[in-house]
């Protein structure tokens, strides 16, 4: 079993550093970890409290007297040593270390801290991350030990991070787009496990379907590539790198102590890899999200499908711009579309539908284009339910409440149609919607396996990606 497995999925864990002091960041920690949903046992060490958050507590990890599958330390940096060779002589195999104040600080003294860690965990056979973590999240078993609340939990990407906050603190604007994440690890200083190990264990996890890294520094670049390779080949994987600039690699340096190179062989390394780039956080979650849900096109032919020109426009305009092509429609297909649009409907490419109410049209108009043979994938904006648009007209028509509720039933049914599509045809869609996953249509949308962006130029990036990985792919194959 990899050692990330053993972390990841622990049945007991022990977290030192909580208290009951609300300001501490490890009660801050034990918290996230007693009231997400996690049911394994948790064991508080803490020297003079007898409880913690009402939770037994113990003065020291040797009278748990149980086994301990993990430990998670937040700690002043100079007890840390000292508290792991604790747990490895009680039997500790696996740690968490949150503490800061090792190789990332200046000096010769932050270099011996971590050095004794090494030495204490090769004592012992202590496997761990950090230090100068957050700490990880794993959905499928609710398992949230870092210092944010209430992470979208599900899906299939994960997301390995030399930067604790950007695991942690994205959980908000996870939300606020609709993607949910599967896993996320922070690395920290990476004195033991790294991104090349995040890679071996996140190959093996069939449920995950696509990988991000932050990546500050890459310390073992021979085994880096020959990891990701592995893994592209069953997986794609999408990394930021930011040591690439002289203000970056200071902050690289500062931060996790990472020795940073130009972007130009983060470049050619991550091309070796197989690895695509992406140029910021939200950049790179739009590509996991498409990547982690829809098929892989096979060319770069793709479809619009709109119910207002200058969003229809604006599609055609950026997927061109990202390397895809919109052609135009043959006069066979133009014929069958014709026959299910209404005479103010142009189905050229893009298939311009001007004001519909009638929603469900969009699922008869993907099937033809996806059976025509004449396209590798396929964008929809237009997708509104009935609530999106009847607030005003409920209070001046009352009945109208009563056929929204019977409508929306039908509504739910063909958005989880319309889900289906990509998948029966092995053709991707990506929709576009400015309302977003405030919209409970695009939400349901979104929970079906759609996702859903906010513009034309990133509903065009993120269905570039899915052509980009194939390429990849089969490069390596």
């Amino acid at each position: 079993m990899h050692p990330l497995q053993q972390i990841m999925y622990p049945s007991s864990i022990a977290v030192f550093g909580a208290s009951n002091n609300p300001m501490k960041m490890g009660s801050i920690q034990l918290a996230n970890i007693l009231e997400t949903g996690y049911e394994g046992e948790v064991y508080p060490i803490h020297r003079s409290e007898e409880t913690v958050m009402g939770v037994p507590a113990y003065k020291s990890i040797a009278e748990v007297d149980k086994p301990v599958d993990l430990a998670q330390l937040v700690l002043p940096t100079e007890v840390v040593p000292q508290i792991l060779e604790e747990c490895g002589k009680a039997g500790v195999r696996r740690a968490i270390i949150i503490s800061g104040g090792f190789k990332e600080v200046p000096g010769e003294v932050g270099r011996e801290r971590e050095r004794q860690l090494l030495e204490v965990a090769a004592k012992y056979g202590i496997r761990f991350l950090g230090p100068n973590c957050v700490g990880i999240m794993n959905g499928r078993i609710s398992l949230n030990t870092t210092t944010i609340v209430d992470p979208p939990m599900g899906g299939g990407i994960a997301f390995a991070s030399q930067s604790g906050a950007y695991t942690a603190m994205i959980n908000p604007y996870l939300r606020a787009q609709g993607i949910r994440m599967c896993q996320t690890l922070s690395v920290g200083n990476e004195a033991d496990m790294d991104l090349v190990d995040c890679l071996d264990y996140l190959r093996e996890e069939d449920y995950i379907k696509a990988v991000g890294l932050y990546v500050e520094a890459i310390r073992r670049p021979r085994e880096f590539i020959a990891a990701a390779r592995e893994t592209v080949k069953r997986k794609p994987v999408v990394a930021i790198y930011v040591g690439g600039t002289a203000a970056g690699s200071r902050s690289s340096l500062s931060h996790t102590g990472a020795i940073s190179g130009p972007d130009e062989l983060y470049d050619g390394l991550f091309r070796q890899a197989g690895i695509l780039r992406a140029d910021d956080l939200d950049q790179m979650l739009d590509m996991l999200w498409i990547l982690s849900m829809q098929p892989l096109p096979a060319g770069r032919r793709m479809a619009v499908i709109t119910n207002s020109g200058g969003p229809g426009s604006s599609l055609a305009y950026h997927l061109e711009k990202a390397g895809l092509e919109a052609p135009p429609f043959s006069a066979g297909l133009r014929e069958r579309l014709d026959a299910v649009t209404g005479p103010l409907t142009f189905t050229g490419n893009p298939i311009d539908l001007t004001f519909e109410t009638n929603v469900f049209i969009f699922k008869q108009l993907l099937e033809l284009v996806y059976e025509s043979g004449e396209v590798d994938g396929a964008f929809i904006y237009g997708i509104f339910g009935a609530s999106d648009f009847m607030v005003n007209l409920k209070k001046r028509f009352p009945a109208m409440q009563a056929m929204e509720e019977e409508w929306g039933k039908g509504y739910q049914e063909f958005l989880a149609g319309l889900a289906e599509v990509p998948r029966q045809h092995a053709r991707p869609l990506a929709v576009m919607s400015l309302a977003g996953a405030r919209s409970r249509s695009i939400q349901s949308l979104i929970d079906f396996g759609v996702p859903s962006y906010p513009s034309a130029s990133r509903s065009a990036r993120a269905m570039r990606a899915l052509l980009d990985y194939r390429l990849t792919r089969e490069a390596l194959t």
